[in-house]
């Protein structure tokens, strides 16, 4: 019984540490100096992506799981695209942080840091905000809540198929230049 709790209790946290993950992060370079925000004018960005969330390590002292997830999407004002994020869940609490890279057909990337936490065994809730860019991404901003849901609930394998559902708004990418 008690292998079972640390099973869902695990499966848990990696549904939240996925959540985190797909909530698109990727940290600004240290030596990058900030820039004055412009107004920009807010489009639409919805879409989809899938993929797999897989589990890469375990902290017990520290109680967090580390999983990877990689996929691909399509979003408006933003077009098809590949996901890679890396995100740690407290196994405690079930917050999921992570660090999301989406990147464009043409290479131009965005990054996310995401938070969410779980709904239940097989559904989580994200938050992504960009924190960078490359290309037409530079300078964006972006924001962003998910639904993902997983194929089966977390915990109960090493690798979980994905689908979610993005719904926010990104200033008109290339708007910048």
């Amino acid at each position: 019984k008690e292998q079972t709790m640390k099973q869902r209790f695990y499966g848990i946290s990696l549904l939240v540490t996925a959540l985190a993950a797909l909530a698109l992060s990727g940290p600004a370079s240290a030596g990058q100096q900030a820039q004055a925000p412009v107004a920009r004018k807010q489009v639409s960005f919805k879409g989809t992506s899938s993929g797999v969330v897989t589990a890469v390590g375990f902290d017990p002292d520290a109680g967090i799981a580390y999983t990877h997830v990689a996929g691909e999407g399509q979003a408006t004002n933003f077009g098809h695209f590949t996901v890679s994020a890396e995100v740690a869940v407290v196994v405690a609490t079930g917050v999921p942080r992570g660090n999301w890279t989406l990147t464009a057909d043409n290479g131009d990337k965005l990054f996310l840091a995401m938070g969410g936490h779980g709904i239940d065994a097989t559904h989580g809730y994200g938050a992504s905000t960009a924190v960078g860019g490359t290309g037409r991404f530079q300078g964006v901003t972006a924001n962003y809540e998910e639904v993902i849901t997983f194929a089966v609930p977390l915990g109960s394998a090493a690798s979980i198929p994905f689908t979610d559902a993005l719904d926010g708004t990104i200033s008109a990418p290339g708007s910048n230049k």
